[in-house]
C-alpha cells in the first residue's frame, strides 16, 4: 500500500522537474508514471519498515504526517535517481534527513500521532511509547 500518490507528488514538485526525474526518455513530455510509482511504493515501504522497527502498525487511513513522509521520501529517490544530471538540492536533502528523523521519532515512541494504546496492553504500560493502531 502507498500512503500517497502521483498526484500528491506532482503538488511538492514543479511539473517540468517532475518530468525530467522520472521520465528516462529525453523526448518525453510527461511524467513516467511507473517511476513514479515505484518511488512511492519504496517510499511506502521505508516508512512500514521503520515503523516495524518500532513495534508500530498505521491505522487505516494512515495519519496525513504519513503521506507528506512518503512524498518527501519519494522525491529524494526521485532526485537519487539523476546524480549526474541534475544537482541534488540541499533543501531536498534536508527534507528527506527531517523525513527519516520523523519516523524514528514515531518508531521510538517520541513523536505522537494522536492515538494511544488501549489501556491494560503491553505498550500502554511502557513508558513513551505510542500506539499508533493494529493489534497487539
Amino acid at each position: 500500500m502507498t500512503y500517497a500518490l502521483q498526484s500528491d507528488l506532482a503538488l511538492a514538485i514543479p511539473p517540468e522537474t517532475l518530468l525530467r526525474l522520472s521520465a528516462d526518455d529525453p523526448m518525453a513530455t510527461v511524467p513516467d508514471a511507473t517511476v513514479i510509482g515505484e518511488m512511492l511504493a519504496a517510499a511506502s515501504a521505508e516508512i512500514d519498515a521503520a515503523l516495524a522497527d518500532g513495534g508500530l502498525v498505521l491505522p487505516v487511513p494512515a495519519p496525513a504526517i504519513i503521506k507528506h513522509l512518503c512524498v518527501s521520501l519519494a522525491r529524494c529517490r526521485l532526485y537519487a535517481r539523476r546524480p549526474e544530471g541534475m544537482d541534488f538540492p540541499e533543501a531536498v536533502r534536508r527534507e528527506c534527513d527531517a523525513a527519516r528523523k520523523t519516523l524514528a521519532a514515531i518508531a521510538a515512541g517520541d513523536l505522537r500521532l494522536g492515538t494511544t494504546a488501549p489501556a491494560g496492553s503491553p505498550k500502554a504500560a511502557t513508558p513513551g511509547r505510542v500506539f499508533v493502531g493494529g493489534e497487539f
